[in-house]
This record gives C-alpha cells, structure tokens and sequence, in this order.
C-alpha cells in the first residue's frame, strides 16, 4: 500500500456475516447487526479517533442517527464517535455495529464501510475542534445473512 493512502489492513476487518435481531424481544426484528475488528496499523486510540463513520448496505447509504456501535457491551451513537475520549477500542478487538431496521432478506448483501480517521496520532488525546486532517478507510464485504 502506498504511503499516505492506507492506515489498516482491510482483509478481515470486515465479519463475514450479518444477523436480525429483535432487540427489545417483541417479536417484530427491529435491527441488524454485523462485526468489524480494529485492524487499524496504530490501532490503540480513543473512539473519538474515528471522526465519521458511515455504512451502505446493498449501495444505499444508511442514516448515521440509525446505526449504533457496540463495543465491550457498550453502545455509542455513531453520531458521537467523534466526542468519545475515554473508550479505547484495542488492537484485533471486536466491535458491532447495529443498524435500526426491519431487518435483512435472506442472501448475500455488500456492506460497505467507511471511516474517517484523525491523523492526530501517537496521542491518547482526540482532535475535538477538529483541526487535523482525515484519511478515509474504505471497507467492503459481501455478507451472509444468519439464519
């Protein structure tokens, strides 16, 4: 990878399944959920590192106030990502991301993946004025539906 134009290694970063769930066990599913891993090439920062996060399933952009990410059990906004200075998503951890739904049909779907990271590294601090400059990540994977 050339420098200046990759800070992870995409292969694997990405789970290979997604799954529906009924969240609040009414019996209607009301999410879906997939798993992604921080292989970021210095991966030991705060989430507020991430200064945007947004997915699209099947080429259509979901809404950033729908979707969560839940790491170590707990959920934060995707919207406030950028503000979190005392969470710290570890080297190879797994996180969720959550997305408000009625669900997925059964099949295949491309999930796709993007992150803003600050370059505003090698520091436990976060940019919150947002003064540093960004380096976009792409991910994409064709996911499975779990039954």
């Amino acid at each position: 990878m050339p420098a200046g134009t990759a800070y992870c290694i995409p292969q694997g970063m990405l789970g290979s399944t997604i799954a529906n769930v009924d969240l609040d066990d009414d019996g209607i599913i009301d999410h879906f959920r997939f798993e992604i891993r921080n292989q970021f090439l210095h991966p030991e920062h705060p989430l507020g590192w991430i200064r945007g996060l947004t997915v699209a399933v099947d080429g259509e952009d979901v809404p950033t106030k729908m979707m969560g990410f839940v790491l170590r059990g707990q959920w934060i906004a995707v919207e406030k990502l950028p503000t979190i200075a005392d969470i710290w998503w570890h080297m190879r951890e797994m996180a969720e991301i959550y997305v408000q739904s009625r669900g997925l049909g059964a099949g295949r779907h491309r999930i796709d993946v993007d992150f803003d990271v600050s370059l505003f590294v090698h520091t436990p601090s976060i940019d919150q004025q947002g003064r540093w400059p960004t380096l976009r990540q792409q991910l994409t994977n064709e996911m499975e539906l779990a039954a």
